[in-house]
C-alpha cells in the first residue's frame, strides 16, 4: 500500500506551508510491482472569464494543489487523471476565486461514483486514500481534505474529512499501519531534535525509517516530498552522497538518479528545490 504523511510546518514564521513526505514503493498484496512510483501530484485549479474578444482568456484564479492517493493505484491514478484536465479549464464571472471546499466536494463526489462500482468488485478490500491539500485563497488558510473508505449503517462507503485551518505540527496520515505511524508521528513531534532532523520535519523521518526497515513489506522505495504555501504545491527533489560521509552527491526523484544525461531536455535543465 503506501504511507503518506501532511503536515503543517511553520519553520519559517511568516511563511508557513504544508508538507508531504511518501514512500514510493507500489505493491499488489506483499509482492512488490514497482519501487519508484509517483504518489503525489500537482493538480492545478484555473478559472478564466469572458475577455473583450468573446474567448475565456482572462485568469481570474490559479493555484496548483497537491494531491495525493494511497491504496488502489488504478483508482487513484485514474481520479487524477481525470479530474486534471476538467479542474485546468473553469470558467466563471470574472474576479471569482474557486473555493477549496468546493473543489474537494467535486473530487469527492466523483471518487464515490467510481468507489461504488469498485467496491462491487472487491467488497471489503477496496482501499482508497485521497487528499487534496493547500492554501484557500477563499478562507485564506491552509486545509486538508481527505477523502477515505469507513463504515455507515452497516455500508462501506467514503467520506470527506475536512482539517480546516491546520495549525503548526497537526497532520493527516494515509495508507498502511495507520494507528503505529500516527503514533509514531505524534512521538516523534514531541520528542527531542536530533542534529540534521528537525522536529519540524518529523514526519519525513518517521517514513524514512520505515522505508529503511524490512518489517513492512509494503512500505518501502525511496522518500517522494513536497511543499504546498500560497504560491501553490511543488514537489522536491533529493540531494543524496554518492558515498556516504563524502561530499561527491547527485539529485535524486523517485529514487531515480536524474543527474548526468537524465537532467537535461535539450538545452534545459531540470530545475527546482533539492532537499538533503
Amino acid at each position: 500500500m503506501t504511507a503518506i504523511a501532511i503536515w503543517c510546518n511553520q519553520e519559517r514564521k511568516y511563511q508557513p506551508a504544508l508538507w508531504i513526505a511518501a514512500d514510493t514503493r507500489i505493491t499488489n498484496g506483499e509482492s512488490t510491482l514497482i519501487e519508484h512510483g509517483a504518489k503525489i501530484f500537482s493538480l492545478p485549479v484555473v478559472c478564466r472569464s469572458a475577455g473583450p474578444e468573446g474567448f475565456f482568456s482572462i485568469t481570474n484564479y490559479s493555484y496548483a494543489y497537491g494531491f495525493c492517493f494511497a491504496g488502489s493505484t488504478l483508482l487513484g491514478q485514474n481520479t487524477y487523471l481525470s479530474l486534471a484536465p476538467l479542474l485546468a479549464n473553469l470558467i466563471s464571472h470574472p474576479g471569482y476565486i474557486v473555493p477549496m471546499s468546493e473543489v474537494a466536494k467535486y473530487i469527492y463526489l466523483n471518487v464515490k461514483l467510481e468507489f461504488d462500482q469498485y467496491k462491487e468488485r472487491f467488497g471489503a478490500n477496496a482501499s482508497l486514500d485521497i487528499a487534496i491539500f493547500g492554501y484557500c485563497h477563499f478562507s485564506n488558510a491552509f486545509s486538508i481534505y481527505h477523502i477515505h473508505p469507513t463504515m455507515e449503517s452497516g455500508m462501506f462507503t467514503l467520506m470527506c474529512e475536512d482539517h480546516v485551518d491546520i495549525k503548526n505540527e497537526e497532520f493527516v496520515y494515509l495508507g498502511d499501519n495507520r494507528k503505529f505511524m500516527s503514533e509514531q508521528i505524534s512521538s516523534a513531534f514531541k520528542a527531542r531534535p536530533m542534529p540534521g532532523r528537525p522536529i519540524s520535519r518529523a514526519p519525513r523521518y518517521v517514513i524514512q525509517d520505515v522505508i529503511d526497515d524490512m518489517n513492512y513489506p509494503t512500505i518501502g522505495g525511496d522518500l517522494q516530498l513536497g511543499i504546498a504555501d500560497t504560491f501553490g504545491f511543488r514537489p522536491l527533489t533529493l540531494c543524496k552522497p554518492r558515498v556516504k560521509g563524502q561530499s561527491a552527491a547527485y539529485i535524486s526523484y523517485l529514487g531515480r538518479d536524474i543527474s548526468g544525461n537524465m537532467a537535461t531536455i535539450g538545452e534545459a535543465i531540470i530545475g527546482g528545490a533539492a532537499m538533503a
